[in-house]
């Protein structure tokens, strides 16, 4: 199967019953692109980049996300953004990105989309992200602080903070942006505020913003340390989070192995397998093969090293091969 894409497209979602063939499923992914394969919203495995043919996993998967990684280019203009002192700027963003992380990307932007392209990251970045979380802060200040270079430069700093912030947890990499100021080109009293709904909080924040004096105001260095700390908070998080999953897989491998131990000695004690210790043996061997089939998928998530992938698979082999056997000797 070969992705023709429309313009813009980004990803385009296909469920397993549309694609051709049963027994035997090919893809190709070519330059830039990706093959994600997902069963039941998890990704089940991924090619970067050549062929992907699958035939023996024909019941493993799902649907299958075609997803373009390379560089895309964005730009956003916002006119009228209403300040403290009644008047008004624009606002010019051009920024560039790329997807980097596919699990985040398909469940936290793609979701149950078919198909997403270029315009819809726009309107969930403006939406989600300039207008919740950066005008609010900006509409708090006065226009002579957009005169000055370097509350602008800080300014640049917290918006390419807070759309990093953002598009990381969408799975996507901003690479570049760039943001301008100017005086907006009409400033009349019937003139709306650019988001000025989308963005009112509950508490009323922003609108209170506008009638507050400067001095009771969050500066911009104090919402880039608080950015910073959470994004340390955030890479400390996930490192555990690794962590744990490792140490759950060595724990149920222990577990299994005393539990093994443990039928051992029954066995020889009762002397021989007896039909309810059968019916353990295939149930022993059920859970060796789903945890087997658990593993792949972090391996392919890339939540594994290959090393440990690789004695984890030998040791499952060898125990489905010892409780296989044992069944045939019934």
């Amino acid at each position: 199967m070969e992705w023709i894409r429309e313009k813009n497209l980004i990803a385009e979602r296909f469920e397993k019953e549309e694609l051709p063939g049963f027994l035997h499923r090919e893809f190709e992914a070519k330059g830039d692109e990706s093959v994600v394969l997902e069963k039941d919203g998890e990704i089940y495995m991924e090619k970067d980049h050549g062929k992907l043919s699958i035939s023996n996993l024909v019941e493993n998967f799902t649907d299958i996300i075609m997803v373009d990684k390379s560089e895309k280019s964005l730009e956003s203009e916002l006119k009228n953004v209403c300040l403290s002192d009644g008047r008004s700027i624009g606002i010019k963003l051009a920024l560039k990105f790329r997807v980097f992380n596919s699990d985040h990307f398909t469940k936290r932007l793609m979701g149950e989309r078919d198909k997403l392209f270029l315009n819809d990251v726009r309107d969930e970045t403006v939406s989600g992200v300039i207008c919740r979380k950066i005008l609010p802060k900006l509409q708090k200040r006065p226009a002579t602080d957009f005169a000055s270079e370097e509350f602008v430069e800080k300014a640049k700093s917290s918006i390419e903070a807070e759309i990093k912030k953002r598009f990381k947890e969408w799975g996507l990499l901003l690479t570049s942006l760039t943001a301008s100021f100017s005086a907006a080109a009409v400033e009349s009293e019937n003139d709306e505020c650019t988001c000025e709904k989308e963005s009112e909080e509950p508490d009323g924040a922003v609108q209170a913003g506008k009638n507050e004096k400067r001095g009771g105001m969050t500066t911009i260095e104090e919402e880039l340390s608080d950015l910073e700390n959470e994004r340390a908070e955030r890479e400390v998080v996930m490192e555990l989070e690794k962590k744990q999953t490792q140490k759950d897989m060595d724990d149920a491998l222990e577990a299994m192995e005393l539990k093994e131990i443990q039928e051992k000695k029954k066995q020889l004690k009762e002397g021989g397998v007896k039909a309810e210790e059968k019916r353990k043996l295939e149930d022993d061997l059920e859970n060796l093969k789903k945890a087997k089939d658990i593993t792949e998928r972090k391996f392919y998530k890339k939540e594994l090293s290959e090393e440990a992938f690789q004695h984890m698979m030998e040791d499952f082999e060898k125990r489905i091969i010892e409780i296989e056997t044992k069944l045939r000797k019934r």
